[in-house]
């Protein structure tokens, strides 16, 4: 029996019970009141909802087809590998508990190998028309000449950006009354219960779950995103274990005043045999585990999956024509940019609150975490192609490397559906950052493994709490469906068939759009 069918025969049940006592006349009158304040309710909401697209959205954002919109252009390429050697090379040298890691020295300085060749940047590459052609088509479709050469510039962006799309008024409605609470449910329950287990963890009532941290730094490292900034590895002083390492070139963080600060150079060695953490760096600083712990889960969330957000606008359309031809396409555009929207205008608006509840320290300055935030957009995203050395050490990654082929090569069959959108953006918005959440969620069993009583950086495990309980997991309660697994889309379900046969727990994880 389904929730539906329960709650009819309640609502049945109480209607006819009233019915017996009040009478037809007065029970379709009170049915009436009742419908009027709710609907009176609501239009009070939509005006409150009005003022905020107002201030946000009209006259502050432009649709995809303008010039001036940042991803109208090309998405921005990758930082070269070089370029980020460099990078490394150059911070290390200024710290001298570098001056002996093989790991960095030991790699020689040549030019990486990029393995895309003409046919398979082809096959990612947008329609530079937001149109779509009718009807579409998997083997191509007659094009108009407007359509042909479209509203979408070839030009290549200079950066990143988290949110900038348009929406009209009508879909910001729409969000704010169909997802918006839905997420603010989850973080308001999420964060009230993290305040009842942190207070009964203080008092003596509840224990906190043992933590395997050299385990649980491995799987971080190995099974996240954070993975591509994998440098190297190499069996050091002849030892027989393999010795990976995780370099993060101008690390942005926040320190225990609350200040942004950004470091030279964070060094996190793994052993990627036991997939156990060995050590960990911080410019001239060594780490305890725990330290790094919470330093990786910081960068997770302030500045790595953010950019992940950010690349994913070019791969969206909310086009009013796309909706005609290919409407789940247009609802995830929507779904897409409001839950960007969410998570970089609106979020650190509630830190005020989550002090008030005593999960912040006082004083803790929201500027630093947007600070963060706009380190990590900004620096883009670094080229790795050697993160294939990872394969065989990561499930995630093994995953990850196989699926992308078989995305872009469904795109590239089913192209025509999606007009305006960069293949790359798309997979990274809907495969990557919806598998990076839920094994942000599956790593860190427990908010309370980072220790907000660290005295370097336990502002940032504060943080990294409530973004656990928050805003990690699905959002419940929401009406349409978010999987690639039974979309009744040809394209999702065909990529969706095929990552399922390589790793079934991970396909079915795999949203359509930024929802969470």
């Amino acid at each position: 029996m389904t929730a539906a069918t329960i709650w009819g025969a309640f609502l049945a049940f109480v209607l006819y019970n009233i019915h017996d006592k009040v009478g037809t006349e007065a029970l379709l009158l009170g049915i009436g009141y009742f419908v009027g304040v709710v609907v009176g309710l609501y239009l009070l909401y939509a005006v409150m909802i009005f003022t905020w697209w107002e201030k946000d959205f009209s006259g502050q954002r432009l649709e995809r087809r303008k010039a001036a919109c940042p991803s109208n252009k090309q998405p921005p390429n990758v930082k070269s590998f070089e370029e980020n050697n460099k990078k490394i090379l150059e911070h290390a040298n200024a710290h001298e508990q570098f001056d002996s890691c093989q790991l960095i020295h030991g790699r020689k300085d040549v030019a990486s190998v990029t393995k895309e060749n003409t046919v398979f940047r082809e096959r990612i590459m947008r329609r530079n028309s937001m149109t779509p052609c009718h009807p579409p088509s998997r083997f191509g479709s007659i094009m108009s000449i407007e359509q042909e050469i479209g509203s979408l510039s070839k030009e290549t962006a200079s950066k990143l950006d988290m949110d900038h799309v348009y929406i009209p008024f009508w879909q910001y409605l729409w969000g704010l009354t169909f997802i918006g609470p839905m997420s603010m449910f989850l973080w308001w329950k999420g964060t009230m219960f993290l305040q009842i287990r942190t207070n009964l963890v203080k008092w003596g009532i509840l224990k906190v779950k043992p933590c395997d941290i050299e385990a649980l730094i491995g799987k971080l490292c190995l099974e996240q995103s954070q993975a591509i900034h994998f440098y190297a590895k190499s069996k050091l002083d002849n030892k027989t274990s393999t010795i990976g390492c995780l370099f993060f070139a101008d690390f942005p963080y926040v320190d225990i005043n609350c200040k942004p600060q950004t470091a030279d150079i964070f060094a996190v060695d793994i052993n990627l045999d036991t997939k156990r953490f060995v050590k960990g760096k911080l410019d001239d600083i060594t780490l305890t585990a725990s330290e790094t712990l919470i330093l990786l889960w910081f960068n997770t969330i302030a500045a790595q999956h953010v950019k992940l957000h950010a690349l994913a606008n070019w791969g969206l359309n909310s086009d009013t024509t796309v909706k005609e031809v290919n409407p789940f396409l247009h609802r995830n555009s929507v779904v897409t940019t409001l839950y960007n929207y969410f998570g970089y205008s609106t979020f650190h608006g509630f830190m005020e609150k989550w002090e008030k509840m005593g999960l912040l320290s006082v004083g803790w300055d929201p500027d630093a975490w947007v600070a963060c935030v706009n380190h990590g957009i900004q620096e883009n995203i670094w080229q790795h192609t050697n993160i294939e050395e990872l394969v065989k050490y990561s499930e995630f990654v093994d995953f990850v490397v196989k699926v992308r082929a078989i995305f872009f090569s469904e795109f590239a069959k089913f192209k025509n559906y999606f007009p305006g959108v960069h293949g790359e953006a798309m997979f990274v918005g809907t495969v990557l950052h919806s598998l990076d959440h839920s094994l942000m969620d599956w790593n860190l069993e427990d908010p309370l493994w980072l220790d907000v009583d660290c005295p370097k950086f336990g502002k940032m495990a504060e943080i990294g709490r409530i973004v656990k309980v928050g805003f990690v997991k699905d959002v419940p309660f929401l009406y349409f469906h978010k999987r690639f697994k039974g979309s009744g889309h040809p394209f999702y379900d065909s990529v969706y068939e095929k990552a399922a046969k390589i790793n079934k727990k991970f396909a079915d994880n795999m949203d359509t759009c930024i929802i969470k």
